[in-house]
C-alpha cells in the first residue's frame, strides 16, 4: 500500500503560520518541583502522569537504563523533566524527560535488573536491593519544570512551548503537538473520522499518516465549516483553538459533527469523484477546505447541482485566485467561503 506521507503532496498557497507575527503576549508560570522516585513511581501508577502519544515508544537499552539508576544510587545529578499542568485537573503531562521517567517506574516495577553498574548493585532488582539503598533510591530527587499558563484564557500559549522545544531531538509537527496539548476525547473523534472511506479517496491516500497530516485537514475542515465568519489568522492557531473545543464537546455535537462528516464526504465522492481537490497535481488545502467545510455546514445532501457548482468555481477566475495566493488571509478565506456558498445554492 502507498503512504499518505508518500503521496500526499499539497500545493503551496499559504503564508507559514511560522512566518507570522505573533502579536500574542503571554503570561506563563514555570515553576521547579522536586520529586522523589517513590513519589514519581505512585503517580505513574495512579495515571497522574499523562504520555503522549508521540512518545509512547520506550527506546532506552537496558545498559542506558541501569545507568540512570545508578546515577540516582551514587548520588548523581540527573538532568531534569519538563511536566504540563493543565488548569482544570492534577494530571501531569509529559513535554520532555520520558525515557527517565519510564525507567524509573519500569525499574520500581521490577521490569529489568541492572547490567553493567557498580558490583553493589550490578543484576539486582528493586525488590533485590538491600534495605539502605532502597530507601535512597526512595528518597533521591529528580527536579521538573512544571509550566502553567495563566494568561490568556486560551491555549495558544502553551501550543507555542510545545512548538518551540525539541522533544527526543524530533521536532514535532502542529498536529502532533495538538495531540499532546488535548490527549483527551477529540484525538479518538478525528482518528475515527480519518477513516471513513470517502475521505481516503479524496485525499487520495489509502493509509493513514503516521504523524497526522491527513487528520489535520479534518481539524481545518470542522474549525472552517463552524467558524470562518469569524476567522483570523494564523490557520495554525485557529485550528488549534478549535481543537479544545471538540476536546470539551458533548456527545450530541460530536455524534451530529460525524454524521455531517462523513455524509459530506459520500457527496463530495459520489458527485467529484477521486481526488477533486488536487487542481494542479497536488492537494489544493484552500479548495479543500472551502468546499468540504461547505458541504459539513450547509448538509447538502446528493443534489444535482453540486457537480455543477463546482465546475462552475474552477473556472471562475475570482475563485482560483482564493485557493492559489495568500489562501489564509482573513479576506481571502471569506472570499471563497461566499462563493462555495453561493456556488451550491444554499
Amino acid at each position: 500500500m502507498v503512504s499518505i506521507a508518500e503521496e500526499l503532496l499539497v500545493e503551496e498557497t499559504e503564508l507559514s503560520d511560522d512566518d507570522e507575527p505573533q502579536n500574542i503576549r503571554y503570561d506563563i508560570m514555570p515553576y521547579p518541583a522536586d520529586y522523589t522516585l517513590r513519589m514519581i513511581y505512585e503517580m505513574w501508577q495512579a495515571g497522574q502522569i499523562v504520555i503522549p502519544d508521540f512518545q509512547r515508544n520506550y527506546v532506552w537499552n537496558q545498559t542506558q537504563a541501569s545507568r540512570l539508576i545508578e546515577s540516582f544510587l551514587l548520588g548523581l545529578p540527573v538532568p531534569q523533566v519538563f511536566l504540563y499542568r493543565d488548569r482544570s485537573e492534577s494530571k501531569l503531562t509529559v513535554i520532555d524527560g520520558y525515557q527517565r521517567l519510564g525507567t524509573i517506574a519500569r525499574f520500581y516495577a521490577g521490569d529489568f535488573p541492572l547490567r553493567g553498574v557498580n558490583s553493589l548493585w550490578n543484576a539486582r532488582s528493586y525488590g533485590d536491593l538491600v534495605e539502605g539503598d532502597r530507601l535512597e533510591l526512595d528518597n533521591a530527587i529528580l527536579r521538573a519544570i512544571v509550566i502553567r499558563q495563566i494568561r490568556p484564557d486560551d491555549v495558544s500559549s502553551i501550543y507555542q512551548i510545545f512548538c518551540r522545544l525539541n522533544i527526543g531531538g524530533t521536532q514535532l509537527n502542529d498536529m502532533e503537538i495538538r495531540r499532546a496539548v488535548f490527549p483527551g476525547k477529540a484525538n479518538g473523534f478525528l482518528s475515527k473520522l480519518n477513516e471513513t472511506p470517502e475521505w481516503r479517496l479524496l485525499i487520495g491516500a489509502p493509509e493513514p499518516d503516521r504523524r497526522f497530516r491527513d487528520i489535520e485537514l479534518i481539524l481545518r475542515i470542522l474549525a472552517l465549516a463552524e467558524n470562518w465568519q469569524s476567522y483570523s489568522k494564523p490557520m495554525k492557531t485557529f485550528i488549534t483553538k478549535y481543537m479544545k473545543v471538540l476536546d470539551e464537546a458533548n456527545a450530541e455535537k460530536i455524534g451530529e459533527l460525524e454524521r455531517r462528516f462523513v455524509k459530506a464526504c459520500a457527496v463530495a465522492f459520489a458527485k467529484l469523484g477521486e481526488k477533486p481537490f488536487h487542481l494542479r497535481g497536488r492537494l489544493n488545502l484552500a479548495a479543500l477546505d472551502s468546499i468540504m467545510a461547505g458541504l459539513v455546514k450547509l448538509d447538502v445532501y446528493c443534489k444535482p447541482d453540486i457537480r455543477s457548482g463546482y465546475d462552475g468555481l474552477l473556472v471562475d477566475e475570482t475563485f482560483i485566485e482564493a485557493v492559489t495566493h495568500s489562501t489564509s488571509d482573513n479576506a481571502v478565506v471569506r472570499r471563497r467561503f461566499e462563493m462555495v456558498h453561493s456556488a451550491f445554492g444554499v
